[in-house]
C-alpha cells in the first residue's frame, strides 16, 4: 500500500495505547467463564492430547478429524497446573487460559496488520477483533479450533503485507518464508484455516510483474510452509501418528463426512444452520462484512494498487466457503470470518491515491463512516451478548452429573462408552474408552454399521458403564439393523444405574 497522508490514523502511540486495551478486554471478557465446564469439543480435545502415544487408533486409541497442533496446543493447556480450576470437585485443565492468550494475541497482531495497511491506522480493525472475540454469538468462551488458529493466520497477513513493498532480497524472502511457516501452523490447528497461504499466493502474484520475482517469492512461501509441515509431521510420527493417518482424518475423512451429511443429516443440522445465520446478522458481522466489500470493491475499480484488496475479497470468500462448507454448522464457525473482516476494515481506511503521481488522499468520507457505524454495531452487540451470558447462572447439566455419578460409583480401571458423542462426559467421568470414537460424527461415517463398535462390546474389552443419550443407539446416518442389534447386547448384558435427563447409565451385569 502506499504511503499514507499524515492527517489519516492515530498517533502510534495512542494507536498502540489502544490496541493493548483492546487485547486486554478480549482477555479479561474470558476471565468469567473460566471456572465453567470445559465443552464436548474442549474436553475431548483435552483427553486426546492427555492420552496421545502410539496406540490402537489416530491419537492413542482415540481417533478425530483434526490436526495435531491442535492437540499439542491443548496438551499446553492441560500442562498449566497453576491455572487449573476445580468445578463441581473435578479438577479442570487449564485449556482456556490458552484460550485467553489467543484471544490476545489475536487483537494484538489485528492491530499489526492495520498498521502494516494502513500506516497512520484507526483502531478499527483492533476494536473489531475485540468485539468479535468476545462476543458467545460467536461461540466464546469456547477454547475451539478458530480461536487457537487465527492468530497464526493474522501473523501470516501482517509478515506479507509488511514485506510487499520491500526490496528484493534474502530479508524478504526469509519474512516470506515465515509467513507461509504461520499460515500452515494455523492450517495444522485446523485444517481449513489456510487464509494465510490463499491471501499470499494471490497477493504476491498481484503485486509483482517480474516472473522471476513471484517465483522466488511464492516458492519462500511454499519452503516455510512445507518446513512447519515436515516439522509436525515428524513430532506426530514421534507419538506413533502417520502422515498417512492425517491425511485420511484432516483430508479424506471431511469429504466423506460432507456426502453423509448432505445425504442422512437430521433436522438439526439445517435448525443450526438457522442459527448461525442469525448470529452471523444479530453480531454485526454481517453488517461489516457487506460495508467492507463495498469500499474495497470500489477501491479495486478505481486507481491504485488492487492487490492487497483483491486479495482481501478472495480471503474473505475462502473464509464465507468454509463457514458454509463446515456441514455441522456450530457457532464458532464464525469465528473464522474474523481475519478477512479485520482485513477488509484495515484496507477499507486505507488512504487512496487519486493517481500514479498524485499524493494519497483519504478513503471516501461515506463509505469510512458507514464502516465505522457496523463496528460500533459489533462492538454493541458483542457487549449486549456478553453482559446476557455472564448473567446467566450455570446450571448444572445432564452431563455433568453423569460424570459425577460415573466418579463416584466407577472404579479406577473401568471402561465407559458414550452413544453417541458427549466426549466431556468420558473426560469428566475420569475412566477410558474402549471404543475409539468419542464424536458423533466420526462414528456415523467410519462406523456406520457399528462393527466396531459390536466387537468392543463383545470382546474382552467390553466396558462396565455404557452412556446411552435417549432410549436407544438409532439416529441418522447409523444403520437401523445395526443399532437394534447393539441394543439387543445392551439389554442382555447391561442393566441400566441411573438416569440424568436424556442420559442414561448402564452397568455390565456380573457374569
Amino acid at each position: 500500500m502506499p504511503a499514507p497522508a499524515r492527517r489519516l490514523g492515530a498517533p502510534r502511540s495512542t494507536y498502540l495505547a489502544g490496541v493493548l486495551v483492546a487485547a486486554g478486554v478480549a482477555a479479561l471478557a474470558r476471565l468469567p467463564f473460566l471456572g465453567r465446564p470445559l465443552s464436548a469439543d474442549e474436553a475431548g480435545y483435552w483427553l486426546l492430547a492427555r492420552d496421545w502415544s502410539p496406540g490402537s487408533s489416530l491419537y492413542g486409541d482415540y481417533w478425530v478429524d483434526r490436526p495435531p497442533l491442535l492437540l499439542w496446543l491443548f496438551r499446553l493447556g492441560g500442562e498449566l497446573g497453576g491455572a487449573s480450576l476445580p468445578v463441581d470437585g473435578l479438577t479442570v485443565p487449564g485449556v482456556r487460559w490458552v484460550g485467553v492468550v489467543a484471544a490476545a494475541l489475536t487483537v494484538l497482531l489485528a492491530g499489526l496488520l492495520a498498521a502494516r495497511v494502513e500506516g497512520r491506522p484507526s483502531l478499527l480493525a483492533p476494536v473489531l477483533a475485540a468485539a468479535l472475540l468476545c462476543s458467545p454469538l460467536l461461540g466464546m468462551p469456547e477454547a475451539n479450533g478458530e480461536v487457537l488458529g487465527i492468530p497464526f493466520v493474522l501473523l501470516g497477513l501482517a509478515v506479507l503485507v509488511g514485506t510487499l513493498g520491500a526490496p528484493a532480497g534474502r530479508r524478504t524472502l526469509a519474512l516470506t518464508a515465515v509467513a507461509g511457516g504461520a499460515g500452515m501452523a494455523a492450517a495444522l490447528v485446523k485444517q481449513n484455516l489456510v487464509d494465510a497461504l490463499v491471501f499470499g499466493v494471490v497477493v504476491l502474484v498481484l503485486s509483482h510483474r517480474d516472473v522471476d520475482r513471484i517465483g522466488r517469492r511464492l516458492a519462500a512461501l511454499a519452503s516455510g510452509a512445507l518446513t512447519v509441515l515436515g516439522t509436525a509431521l515428524a513430532g506426530a510420527a514421534a507419538q506413533g501418528t502417520t502422515p498417512a493417518e492425517l491425511w485420511d482424518a484432516v483430508v479424506t475423512f471431511r469429504i466423506e463426512a460432507s456426502a453423509v451429511i448432505g445425504s442422512s443429516a437430521s433436522a438439526a443440522t439445517p435448525q443450526r444452520f438457522g442459527e448461525v445465520a442469525v448470529a452471523f446478522v444479530v453480531s454485526g458481522a454481517a453488517a461489516v462484512l457487506l460495508a467492507t466489500v463495498a469500499v474495497v470493491g470500489r477501491r479495486i475499480a478505481g486507481p491504485g494498487p488492487r492487490a492487497v484488496p483483491v486479495a482481501a475479497l478472495v480471503l474473505v470468500a475462502w473464509e464465507v466457503v468454509g463457514v458454509v462448507g463446515g456441514g455441522s454448522y456450530w457457532l464458532h464457525y464464525l469465528t473464522g470470518l474474523l481475519p478477512g473482516l479485520v482485513l477488509l476494515v484495515s484496507v477499507s481506511r486505507a488512504p487512496v491515491p487519486a493517481g500514479p503521481a498524485a499524493p494519497a488522499i483519504p478513503a471516501r468520507t461515506v463509505g469510512r463512516t458507514i464502516v465505522g457505524a457496523c463496528v460500533a454495531l459489533a462492538v454493541v452487540s458483542a457487549a449486549i451478548a456478553w453482559g446476557h451470558q455472564v448473567r446467566t447462572p450455570h446450571r448444572i447439566d445432564a452431563d455433568a452429573r453423569t460424570e459425577t455419578w460415573l466418579r463416584a460409583h466407577a472404579d479406577p480401571g473401568d471402561g465407559v462408552v458414550v452413544t453417541f458423542g458427549n466426549p466431556q462426559v468420558v473426560a469428566g467421568s475420569g475412566l477410558r474408552s474402549p471404543y475409539p470414537h468419542l464424536w458423533s460424527l466420526p462414528v456415523r461415517v467410519r462406523d456406520p454399521h457399528l462393527s466396531t463398535l459390536q466387537q468392543v462390546l463383545g470382546g474382552p474389552d467390553a466396558p462396565r458403564w455404557i452412556v446411552v443419550s435417549g432410549h436407544g443407539v438409532a439416529t441418522w446416518g447409523i444403520d437401523p439393523a445395526a443399532a437394534r442389534r447393539v441394543e439387543d447386547r445392551l439389554h442382555q448384558a447391561y442393566v441400566e444405574r441411573a438416569g440424568f435427563g436424556v442420559l442414561h447409565v448402564w452397568e455390565r451385569r456380573a457374569p
